[in-house]
Order: structure tokens, then C-alpha cells, then sequence
């Protein structure tokens, strides 16, 4: 019962909160702009399902929350259904005076409008929550300067080196370091054009990032682009010791420094990592200085286990990294307007190439969430404040507004396809069309949606699809 009522609070009353401001946004885009067009409204419910709370507005407009939470509707008169799907009995048996409110009635680009209005909500409901946060708290940034470039890396091979200034990605202006690792993270194997100063001298690097198998906080796997770069270096100083390791055995000591293996020079933890890391059972010759004092001594590297993957070491932890200092960067209105707009094209724009990997079959299907996955990010970012959940609410407000686009029947982009058709044609698609179209958009979103809930579920569980 406790664990019900803990799941209950922390993950599902977050989701609804959120996806019920999406919603209500959504819906009312698409009410406002039919009322300012003069169409007849039947119905606006916040919910699908049997009606829970309802009432009547002045206009003759029912109000309602419905039983399941997982979307919404407006609905006008004239309607087969909450789809939008005009009903030719009623359309031809109507009122006279109430003919000319109809929304069958009204000409294609009264209707183009209003279908629109609610993908355009969701998107000015994304950029008033950026605008505001940006305002209210800036941006937490470091410079964006390449401090280190791992060995055989993408970063490397394609001519990056440690003191180059990342100026823009892929067109993108960069404020941090920051918003380099979130353009390259959101880039797995896909080209990126990174525009950098050296000397002073601007030039262009393309890259390709690897694809990586990330873990975040709460656990949850995901796969992102690297490019093997960081703000910062970790020196060779050694900041732990593992007791019964050979590295205890051979006298090192936290705060030694290791300056050369094998006779050649390092400047960095990871080089020593990687040189000792195909060593398992080898002798290895290891330069330590402390106090300014300088002596070799031999160790045998072996494995270890750590997290569940075999590493090869000698049982040292490297000392903390020198960290660049961040600072709070707060832009004026005017452009705070212009980062806003920005943020939202980045989104739109790795949105768009998210949903194009599975048409060339580079697409992650862990990737793919439904209603379970959401309502789980949601409490978990939940646990991260109420500024985070905002955040996410904008996010996902965005990517609501991108998906009901789309042209399929069903959503908002299948009857801007068909409206778009008639502009074209001059005259509809007969209703014929239309229902068949319907009925497909309406199998292909209920196979997604079913999707969603066994990869978020079943999938999930046995490791199906993994």
C-alpha cells in the first residue's frame, strides 16, 4: 500500500499535472481561434472518456474532465466525433441559422487556422516557460574552451585540439561548454559542423560523433554522441590508494604524481590509464615524483572488476580535476528572445533528425517512450525541483505540438494535409477519403501508442528489443 501511495505522488500526480497544462494549452489554441472565427463549439474536455466534472458556458460550450487523463478535445458542432470527422446527417439536417457557425462550413483557410492553433499553442507554451527561466535565473555556464582531447579520439582525429574555443555547432551559437556537449550528445553518428578559434583564427571541423551508451542519474540508459573532449583535464595525481592493490604494495602514496610509464612522458590520468590497460600481468615501469622528489618503481597491473566491467589498473584513483570556474550569464530581453527562439529551433531541428534515424534504420527503439515512460521522467525529475519540472513541461509541450503535426488522420497534421489538398484542388476530398484515411491514421497511432506501452512495460522488463 506504501509503495502504491509513493508511486502514486512521486510519479503519476507529476505527469498529470504536466500533461494536463499541455493539454488544456493545446486545446485551448484550437478553441480561441475557432470562437474568433465564429464556429459553434460543442464540446472542450480536458480527458477522453466518461465525463467526471462538466459544466455549460454561456455560449452553449459543454466543459468537461474526462476519466482518462491521456489527452483531450474540442469538439464542434457538426462532428461525428472528437476527431474533427464532419457528420453529414447533422451537417445537412442543421439549423439555417446555425449553418453558417458550422466548421464544415467555414473556408479552408478559416479552418487551416484553426487546426493549427493548437500545435502553435504548445509551441509559444515552450517559448514563454524558456523566456521566463532565462530571464528569472540566466544560464549557468563554463567557457567553452577545450581544455583536454583523448588520445585516438573522434575529437582528435578530426583536428581538435586542447586550447581550441568552440564558437558555434552546426550553426548554433555556443554560450558554454555546456551547450557543446548537449549539441554533440544529441548527435550520435551524425555529421556535426563545429566552428572553432585557434590563435585567432576562426576555422570549421567536421565530425562525426561516436554513439555511446550513457546511464543518467536515475538509472535510465540512453544513447548519446561523444567526441572524447573536456572542459578540464585530470593531472596524474594520484587521489586514492585501493588497499591490497599493487600500487599499496609498491609504496604509492595519494598526492604522488605519475610523470612517465615505460620511459615515456604523461601529462594526464587517462594516458596512464590507457597505457597500463592491455598490461594484465606485465611488468610496467612507473616514474612517481613527490615532494620533488623523482623514483621508478615496477608494478604489475590486474584486473578489476568495477560496476560490472573489467578494468585493468593498479588500483589508484586520480586526485579531482581542475575545474574552469562557472559563471551566471543573464542576457537582456531583447536577447533573451533571440537564445529563446534558438533553443526551440535546436529542439525542432534534433527532433526532426531523432525521428529520421528510424527511417535509416540508425533509430534506438529503447528511445521510443509512451505514457509510462513519461509519467517515470516525470517524477523523476520531479525530485529535481519545481524549476526542472517546468522544464521538462516546456520540452515536452514542444515535442507534443512537432507530433500532432505530423500528417497523419487523426492528428492535427492529417487534416492540415487534407485542408492543404482542397486549397490545391479547389474542392474537399470526399468523405469516402476521408474516413478511409481516418481509419488509418487512427490504426497507425493506436500500433504506436500500444508500442510505447510494451516497450515502456514488457519490452522493458524481459529485455526485449535490447
Amino acid at each position: 500500500m506504501f509503495d502504491f501511495a509513493y508511486w502514486l505522488l512521486s510519479y503519476l500526480v507529476p505527469f498529470l499535472a504536466v500533461l494536463t497544462v499541455i493539454v488544456f494549452v493545446h486545446e485551448m489554441g484550437h478553441y480561441l481561434v475557432a470562437r474568433w472565427n465564429g464556429v459553434a463549439i460543442q464540446t472542450f474536455s480536458v480527458g477522453f472518456g466518461r465525463e467526471l466534472i462538466g459544466w455549460n458556458d454561456r455560449h452553449g460550450t459543454r466543459w468537461r474532465i474526462s476519466a482518462i487523463p491521456l489527452g483531450g478535445y474540442v469538439r464542434f458542432v457538426g462532428d461525428m466525433n472528437p476527431a474533427s470527422v464532419p457528420d453529414p446527417d447533422a451537417v445537412a439536417n442543421v439549423d439555417p441559422a446555425l449553418a453558417p457557425r458550422l466548421f464544415v462550413n467555414k473556408n479552408v483557410w478559416q479552418r487551416i487556422a484553426i487546426v493549427a492553433a493548437g500545435p502553435l499553442a504548445n509551441v509559444l507554451l515552450t517559448f514563454v516557460i524558456l523566456y521566463v527561466l532565462l530571464m528569472c535565473y540566466g544560464r549557468v555556464i563554463t567557457p567553452p574552451d577545450i581544455a583536454y582531447v583523448a588520445a585516438n579520439s573522434v575529437a582528435q582525429e578530426a583536428g581538435l585540439e586542447a586550447g581550441d574555443t568552440v564558437l558555434s555547432v552546426d550553426g548554433y551559437a555556443v554560450h558554454g561548454f555546456e551547450d557543446v556537449m548537449r549539441m554533440v550528445a544529441t548527435s550520435p553518428e551524425r555529421a556535426v559542423t563545429m566552428t572553432i578559434e585557434r590563435d585567432g583564427q576562426t576555422q570549421d571541423i567536421v565530425l562525426v560523433p561516436d554513439a555511446l551508451q550513457a546511464t543518467d542519474r536515475f538509472g535510465n540508459d540512453s544513447r548519446i554522441g561523444d567526441i572524447g573532449i573536456a572542459p578540464y583535464v585530470l593531472l596524474p595525481e594520484v587521489g586514492s590508494v585501493v588497499p591490497g592493490s599493487a600500487a599499496e604494495a609498491a609504496g604509492i602514496e595519494a598526492g604522488d604524481v605519475f610523470t612517465a610509464v615505460d620511459g615515456r612522458p604523461i601529462q594526464y590520468f587517462t594516458e596512464f590509464q590507457q597505457a597500463v590497460a592491455d598490461r594484465a600481468g606485465d611488468s610496467v615501469s612507473v616514474e612517481v615524483a613527490r615532494n620533488g622528489e623523482s623514483r621508478t618503481v615496477d608494478l604489475a597491473p590486474r584486473a578489476f572488476e568495477v560496476d560490472g566491467e573489467t578494468v585493468v589498473g593498479i588500483g589508484v584513483t586520480s586526485a579531482a580535476p581542475i575545474l574552469p570556474e562557472p559563471t551566471r550569464y543573464r542576457p537582456g530581453p531583447i536577447e533573451a528572445i533571440g537564445m529563446t527562439v534558438e533553443e526551440i529551433r535546436f529542439i525542432i531541428q534534433r527532433t526532426a533528425a531523432f525521428l529520421g534515424d528510424f527511417f535509416v534504420g540508425r533509430g534506438d527503439v529503447e528511445q521510443l517512450g509512451g505514457p509510462v515512460k513519461v509519467a517515470k521522467v516525470s517524477g523523476e525529475v520531479a525530485t529535481l525541483g519545481i524549476v526542472a519540472l517546468i522544464n521538462l513541461m516546456a520540452l515536452l509541450s514542444l515535442n507534443i505540438g512537432i507530433f500532432n503535426l505530423l500528417p497523419v488522420p487523426m492528428l492535427d497534421g492529417g487534416h492540415l494535409l487534407y485542408y492543404l489538398v482542397e486549397a490545391v484542388r479547389g474542392r474537399p476530398l470526399s468523405i469516402r477519403v476521408q474516413e478511409i484515411g481516418f481509419r488509418f491514421g487512427f490504426a497507425l497511432v493506436l500500433a504506436l501508442m500500444v508500442f510505447t506501452l510494451f516497450n515502456d512495460t514488457v519490452f522493458d522488463y524481459f529485455g526485449i528489443l535490447r
